[in-house]
């Protein structure tokens, strides 16, 4: 609150500082809102992408133990590989 403006103006000064802190108010609260809006935009984006990392784990292995069953691989070479990753 301005109390040079309410010394010079009384109540309607004080009525402009009561305005002014209102439409303050109005601005903190679509900045929040507008926030809030980007935090759970970006969570769902979290979200798909650990859903898209767990599913790209699950068919890597299963490639990779395929690929020792049948022969074309040995599993020596997919255990360096693994290793190699994991150092990383």
């Amino acid at each position: 609150m301005s109390w040079g403006r309410m010394l010079l103006m009384g109540n309607v000064g004080q009525q402009l500082d009561i305005e002014a802190i209102e439409d303050d108010m109005v601005r903190l609260r679509a900045r929040i809102t507008s926030q809030q809006s980007t935090d759970r935009t970006q969570d769902e984006a979290l979200i798909t992408l650990r859903r898209e990392v767990t599913d790209l784990k699950l068919v890597v292995g299963e490639l990779a133990r395929l690929l020792v069953a049948t022969g074309a691989l040995p599993a020596e070479a997919v255990e360096r590989l693994v290793r190699g990753v994991d150092r990383t």
